[in-house]
């Protein structure tokens, strides 16, 4: 088949995403699926869907063999911290590599080190694998893919900060945290290169003059700040405008680079 450019594959993605409400990494697998024949793979996932929620998805004994292996002792629902460790262990992925969020992103895990039954069978399933070796090329792909997806690059972004999240009802990052997995997204992707100068002008002053939790609209929005701003003119911020609905804490980070003459 012919070639299909990276704009017309975002703008399928966005278009599966607006009429099935799926997510962009579902969206980018059922276009895969189906050679990126927009309507055939809405047409293969609604109809999935449909059947999945009239019957339940039957999960190999293979893959149930392997939760088993990792599950807690004390809540055969999840996988706790020591069986994530092991899991990851056994994958042969570094828990402090970036690879380690993408596994947790495509698993939904709902707060660092765990991962729930549920998610952990039906995800695995609906790929339709069942081995130690098959997760670990799958979230390798994955992994590549988020070097050149940027809108499911951006969707990893903002699970992050959900990840994050400690205790429920908890609404802010601790900023030490925060910077740990900026430097984790944002200074191992090559996208942004041309702005890790600025970027660690930032964490400078989130670590030492700012020292607060911060939101997730701030978190979010920094993204934005990074993406529009930064990136377009990292030397002088041209399109930088204070009038603007950013965060308090971008004006400032704004503020904190022209008083050290980091910026005119």
């Amino acid at each position: 088949m012919p070639r299909i450019s990276l704009a017309t594959k975002s703008s399928f993605r966005s278009q599966f995403v607006t009429v099935t409400g799926a997510s962009v990494s579902l969206a980018s697998q059922w276009l895969d699926k189906y050679d990126w024949n927009l309507q055939e793979s809405i047409n293969g996932y609604l109809n999935q869907d449909s059947y999945s929620r009239a019957r339940p998805l039957k999960i190999d004994s293979k893959l149930n063999a392997i939760y088993d292996k990792y599950k807690d002792s004390n809540n055969e629902n999840k996988i706790d911290i020591n069986g994530t460790i092991a899991y990851l262990e056994d994958l042969n992925f570094d828990p402090e590599h970036p690879i380690s969020l993408t596994l947790a992103f495509f698993l939904e895990a709902p707060t660092m080190g765990v991962f729930t039954k549920e998610k952990f069978l039906n995800k695995w399933q609906n790929e339709k694998i069942n081995s130690l070796s098959g997760m670990r090329e799958f979230i390798l792909r994955l992994h590549n893919d988020l070097e050149t997806n940027h809108e499911l690059f951006q969707e990893l972004y903002n699970f992050t900060f959900g990840f994050l999240m400690e205790v429920p009802g908890q609404r802010l990052l601790n900023y030490e945290l925060a910077v740990d997995y900026w430097r984790l997204l944002l200074m191992n992707k090559k996208e942004f290169e041309p702005c890790y100068g600025r970027l660690e002008q930032w964490f400078d002053f989130i670590l030492n003059e700012y020292k607060r939790g911060l939101s997730n609209d701030t978190w979010k929005m920094f993204y934005l700040f990074i993406k529009t701003i930064a990136l377009k003119d990292p030397s002088n911020f041209e399109d930088y405008d204070e009038m603007s609905a950013w965060p308090s804490v971008i004006d400032e980070y704004i503020e904190y680079l022209k008083e050290n003459k980091l910026l005119n």
